[in-house]
């Protein structure tokens, strides 16, 4: 029972190699295409069509050839805006626009689009970089079918918000462009397709208001669970009103058909029907293929109508194929699948063109499922084998239902297992009925069945299915829902709070290294032990010239670090090598090994030590080469007392890779019991040390010790009505429990007292696009302030963000997002030859200048400063000594 709900927990659960059943290969594009498809389909001669996210339309010919290299591939337009989605209608060529639907047309008949008509235009766009438009399904009447993705922005990055005209709707667009909103109620529809019935399907992606991802039937002026876009009905419009982006609206919701279980998908796209010959696939037009980007994999979908409602099972079909978002089932039965992950984060490869056949060998397969009025009858694709058995105890079900919030996403509630009162097979041996009196509606069940073979001897691929049950037969409407409204998730705090983000916007200023590059990276698909790079900004490579000899390229960073937390993403081709250094002296392996069970000292993550010894990790922590890895490491600093003396060894605390334990609590030996043996406080050093390279993303580090150390500070703002305080200019400020929030227009909030030498801390985060500064040693004089200014910017366009000491450091890197606490302590002392100034972020000196200038200031204000209108800067706990 163990194991059955460990497969339950993954949804990757396997009797056998899916390669055996199902091939995968990828199209060879030609050099310099990056093919991120958003949409694809056949014209009536054979031939291909994708559309791209980079606005181009290539046409492939002989993309059914045995070999993927034979495809060619002919640029038919290019310079449009993000074609994700793509039909051939009527053997012209149909995309859709981040902004309109296009007709693309090739009038001299040489191969290329000459011209583009705008079929419709009638939907909203906004600056906002997440307003995708997704399609492009036709029905038999000539409509097309687009989904409208939300912006995202407020109050959290990922949150929905229809900035414009129908975001977050389907729309149909008639043949003569007229524009009718269809549905609403979707956050991220990347899904759109027809099924083999009419029924018009969307996937949707897991956020806010929709606890995991799912699929739906959409039908005509239903509304299907995100808010945001109800503000375009005539409900809201009649007010003017807007719906509660944290509060449930009052709407009647209509439940997808299918909520797919997170594990199985966190980035589902298009859905494909299977081709009515079953002889292919082994299962008909009744069912779809389904393509998941996060996992790199394809599932398959089985609809049914219960109770007048569509309902249905999921099951996997085949991972490794790469980052799916949209999916076609050629002429001949074989799935093509169209690859794009990047911002989007997927498996490799992360562009190209997919394809997935039958090898010839019959896969065993759960056929289908079908919904009883207390279980389940499941069909299988051939007949068990004769002396199959299976007891009532054999079976795993499990029911689970989730919260319907403005969180993102919501964990699987009232996890229960129930138990199975009857297993009964078929006198054919081709399906089983199990029964479980339990089993309600409003809940989705996840079915695992044991080990069971065919006829002909072949293992069960795909063991389990979970099942949406919105309704159960012969009884009336559920009262229950799946996804139901629970109370309001507790307020928290930014994810990056605490952390700095040391590659973010410039990528090298907190760097030295020679020859890294930023670049978009993949694994070389002509040669798996080397990565290929291209123009772009999604990771730091290392050199691709060192072959070995002499020291490795290093990547170090220019701050010194002790006690941290590091968080890191990291990429390796076939047999890469590379290692993690840190404080100079302590060396942590990342390798690119296929550990199954044992780990050694060459595993990924294993410690080394300068002796020649080390510490190999608890369990194996790598997965594939040329998939992306998240270490998160705990550190710990050796100790030393007044005299310099050690009194404590390093420590790494605890070390995961993608939340797999590598190490807890491992003391690192060092070099001496000295403080002049070794240092509390060292650089982070990255190298590839194998002939291979490495890539790099999303590297930030949490110091542990971020308070000033010490006593004698006094609050500077501890009274509602900032007595001691003047206001200059359109500021604004305000002081409520413990927080001075200033505002308003261009101005300042300045101290009565004036100081001299003097340390200032507080927290502080600042709005996006906002601007504020902490002065030292601050006069006002017409309007404009003097003295030290420690920049607060998290993003604005200054090239100087916060920890920048303005006219001295400029920091290019933004260290702390915007609405994001930050610990910020500043100082102004006086010492031979001048002022020392230094400011610490999040505990670490990120400036340290010694202003030698004869008009320096000696003594001043405490300043707050609002830069302009619409900034908001809030302060906590503003201190002084």
């Amino acid at each position: 029972m163990i194991a059955l709900t460990a497969c339950i927990a993954t949804g990757l659960s396997l009797s056998a190699d899916e390669s055996l059943y199902y091939a995968v290969d990828h199209l060879v594009a030609p050099k310099g295409c990056v093919a991120e498809v958003g949409g694809m389909d056949f014209l009536p001669d054979g031939r291909l069509v994708v559309s791209t996210r980079r606005g181009q339309v290539w046409i492939v010919e002989n993309a059914l050839d045995p070999d993927p290299a034979a495809a060619k591939f002919t640029l038919y337009a290019e310079g449009l805006w993000e074609g994700l989605g793509l039909n051939t209608a009527d053997g012209a060529i149909f995309v859709v626009q981040r902004g309109e639907l296009s007709k693309l047309l090739d009038t001299d008949g040489d191969g290329r689009c000459d011209r583009v008509e705008t079929v419709c235009d009638s939907w909203g766009l906004s600056p906002n970089y997440h307003e995708f438009a997704f399609g492009l399904p036709r029905d038999g009447a000539g409509n097309f079918y687009v989904s409208l993705n939300l912006g995202f922005g407020s109050p959290h990055w990922w949150h929905g918000q229809s900035y414009e005209p129908w975001r977050g709707w389907v729309l149909q667009i008639a043949p003569d462009g007229t524009l009718t909103p269809y549905a609403s109620g979707f956050r991220s529809p990347c899904g759109i397709a027809l099924d083999a019935r009419g029924r018009l399907l969307v996937t949707d992606n897991q956020g806010d208001w929709v606890p995991t991802s799912s699929i739906a039937h959409v039908l005509p002026g239903k509304f299907y669970g995100a808010p945001a876009g109800l503000k375009w009905t005539e409900e809201y419009r009649a007010t003017n009103a807007e719906p509660s982006m944290t509060n449930p609206v009052a709407a009647e919701r209509t439940p997808p058909a299918i909520w797919i279980p997170y594990g199985w998908s966190r980035s589902t796209g298009d859905l494909a029907p299977f081709p009515a010959d079953r002889r292919r696939f082994g299962f008909g037009d009744e069912q779809l293929a389904v393509a998941e980007m996060t996992n790199g994999a394809v599932l398959r979908a089985h609809l049914e109508e219960v109770n007048g409602r569509t309902q249905g099972a999921i099951l996997p079909l085949r991972r490794g194929v790469g980052s799916a978002i949209r999916a076609k089932f050629a002429p001949d039965g074989t799935l093509f699948l169209g690859l794009t992950n990047r911002g989007w984060g997927g498996r490799p490869p992360g562009h190209g063109i997919a394809r997935v056949r039958p090898t010839g060998r019959a896969a065993f397969e759960i056929e289908r499922v079908h919904l009883v009025e207390d279980g389940f009858e499941v069909r299988f694709t051939q007949p068990l084998a004769a002396d199959a058995r299976v007891a009532p105890s054999d079976v795993l079900l499990r029911r689970h239902h989730y919260d319907w919030w403005w969180e993102y996403g919501s964990p699987e509630r009232d996890r229960r297992v129930l138990p199975v009162d009857s297993v009964t097979v078929a006198d054919d041996r081709r399906s089983l009925v199990l029964r479980a009196s339990e089993l309600a509606c409003g809940a989705v069940a996840t079915v695992v069945l044991p080990e069971l073979r065919s006829e002909s001897g072949e293992p069960l691929l795909h063991p389990e299915f979970a099942y949406t049950v919105n309704e159960l037969p012969g009884r009336g409407p559920c009262a229950e829902a799946i996804a139901r409204v629970a109370p309001p998730p507790p307020a928290r705090e930014s994810s990056d709070q605490g952390w700095l983000r040391l590659c973010y916007a410039d990528a090298f200023q907190m760097w030295t290294g020679e020859g890294w590059q930023l670049v978009d990276v993949d694994l070389d698909a002509a040669d798996p032990t080397r990565l290929a790079t291209r123009e772009g900004v999604g990771a730091l490579v290392s050199p691709s010239t060192w072959k070995g000899g002499g020291a490795p390229p290093s990547f170090a960073t220019r701050l010194a670090f002790g006690d941290f937390r590091l968080r890191f993403d990291f990429l390796l081709p076939q047999g890469g090598r590379a290692m993690l250094r840190l404080l100079g002296r302590y060396d942590l392996l990342l390798a690119a090994t296929s550990d199954e069970r044992a780990t050694s000292l060459d595993s990924c993550g294993a410690l080394l030590f300068a002796d020649g010894t080390g510490r190999a990790p608890l369990n194996p922590g790598f997965r594939t080469p040329g998939e992306w890895h998240q270490m998160d490491l705990t550190f710990r600093a050796p100790r030393f007392d007044a005299t310099g003396k050690k009194i404590a060894n390093a420590r790494v605390v605890r070390a995961l890779v993608d939340d797999v334990l590598l190490h807890e609590e491992v003391e690192l030996p060092g070099p001496g019991a000295a403080r002049s043996d070794e240092l509390p406080v060292g650089p982070i050093v990255f190298s590839a040390t194998g002939a291979g390279q490495v890539a790099l993303n999303s590297i930030r580090i949490k110091p542990t010790e971020v308070d000033p150390p010490g006593g004698g500070w006094r609050l500077l703002a501890d009274d509602e009505d900032l007595a001691g305080w003047r206001v200059s200019g359109g500021a604004t400020a305000t002081n409520e429990d413990g927080e001075l929030v200033l505002g308003g227009a261009q101005g300042a909030l300045l101290s009565a007292e004036e100081f001299g030498d003097v340390e200032v801390a507080c927290r502080v985060k600042v709005s996006s696009s906002g601007q504020s500064g902490l002065w030292l040693r601050a006069s006002a004089a017409d309007g404009a302030l003097a003295g030290y200014c420690v920049r607060i910017n998290a993003d604005a366009p200054l090239a100087e963000y916060t920890g920048s000491l303005a006219g001295f450091t400029a920091l290019r890197v933004q260290l702390v997002g915007p609405e994001t606490w930050a610990w910020l302590h500043a100082s102004a002392r006086e010492e031979a030859g001048g002022t020392r100034v230094r400011v610490t972020l999040n505990g670490v000196e990120v400036a340290n200048v010694l202003d030698t200038r004869a008009d320096r200031p000696k003594r001043g204000a405490i300043a707050l400063e609002q830069h302009h209108d619409g900034s908001r800067a809030v302060f906590e706990g503003l201190r002084a000594r």
